[in-house]
């Protein structure tokens, strides 16, 4: 069960990728509807002359690019020229703004002429099409058919593995060249499966089978630990009682799986390996800064500040 969890948070994340990629695939607007931006546009810069104070209006209006599917392709086409220049016109004066309108609207005009060949471009892959599709009805054509999507895969990935070995495709393959990519693809494999499986170990952990290293906090149990805490408070040793209370909090969340056990890391290394999202990070951030305060700063401890502390525990886990 752990491996598929592994799985699925894996593919979540590659679909939480892909989300902004297929949005914008989505977006692209017909040459129809280009062309009638446009001529929205040029109205827009023809209401210039009368009104140039409502060039910021217009500016806010314009996107920085547009997607237009033609039909020879999905193509971009930026305004970021076209912003500039009206940019340029609403701030400027009268002067510069008689010279800048004409700008404006040969800007739009060359974008409105282009779009002609848009159209020539689509009849001539209509006509190409046509005349492909012709000359594989003839009988010649009758038994050729394309490779299957198994063979372009199995094509692409005896390239791959050519090119990784330094060997050069030939026509055919012999003996000796499959046996040593089946060898390759083995290793890969294997490698592949070994990674998969060392993902999926920290997860494994939690069950029960956690590492113990010597001297690490979790080699002693955060019970341990917080049994010894307590002892020191009744000894009015409420320094010590602090100091042990922060590395019962430290064991738990260390037999818990928040990371690999490590006897050399530091208070504050245990806070960044913890992570700012999980819930456990404000209470260990508490106990950090009051363990530094009491333990490195020599400040004198008294049984609220130890009070304090076991609450923190608790929100951390510790009950």
């Amino acid at each position: 069960m752990k491996f598929f969890a592994t799985l699925l948070k894996a593919f979540t994340v590659v679909c939480i990728f892909a989300a902004p990629v297929l949005a914008e695939a989505g977006s692209a607007m017909s040459v129809q509807e280009f062309r009638e931006q446009l001529t929205d546009f040029e109205a827009k810069v023809d209401s210039l002359q009368q009104n140039p104070g409502s060039a910021g209006e217009v500016i806010t209006q314009v996107p920085n690019q547009v997607q237009v599917e033609t039909g020879t392709g999905q193509i971009t086409v930026s305004y970021k020229d076209f912003k500039n220049d009206l940019a340029q016109f609403a701030a400027g004066n009268t002067a510069k703004k008689a010279l800048l309108l004409p700008r404006l609207r040969s800007y739009v005009k060359t974008l409105q002429e282009e779009t002609t060949a848009f159209d020539d471009g689509a009849n001539k892959q209509s006509q190409a099409t046509s005349k492909m599709a012709e000359i594989l009805a003839r009988k010649e054509f009758n038994r050729v058919r394309g490779p299957s999507v198994l063979e372009v895969w199995l094509d692409r990935f005896f390239s791959w593995i050519g090119r990784r070995l330094g060997v050069a495709r030939t026509g055919t393959w012999n003996i000796i060249q499959v046996m040593v990519y089946g060898l390759a693809a083995a290793a890969l494999g294997a490698l592949l499966v070994w990674t998969v499986l060392r993902l999926a170990r920290p997860a494994a952990s939690e069950d029960g089978g956690r590492e113990i290293i010597p001297f690490s906090p979790s080699a002693k149990g955060w019970r341990t630990w917080l049994s010894d805490a307590r002892a020191c408070g009744t000894k009015n040793d409420w320094r010590g009682a602090i100091h042990l209370a922060y590395w019962a909090g430290i064991s738990y969340l260390e037999e818990h799986g928040a990371w690999k056990p490590n006897r050399a890391r530091t208070p504050r290394e245990y806070l960044r390996l913890l992570g700012t999202w999980t819930p456990q990070h404000p209470p260990l951030l508490a106990l950090t800064r009051k363990f530094e305060v009491v333990w490195y700063g020599d400040r004198p401890a008294s049984e609220p500040d130890f009070k304090e502390i076991l609450g923190e525990l608790e929100r951390l886990g510790c009950r």
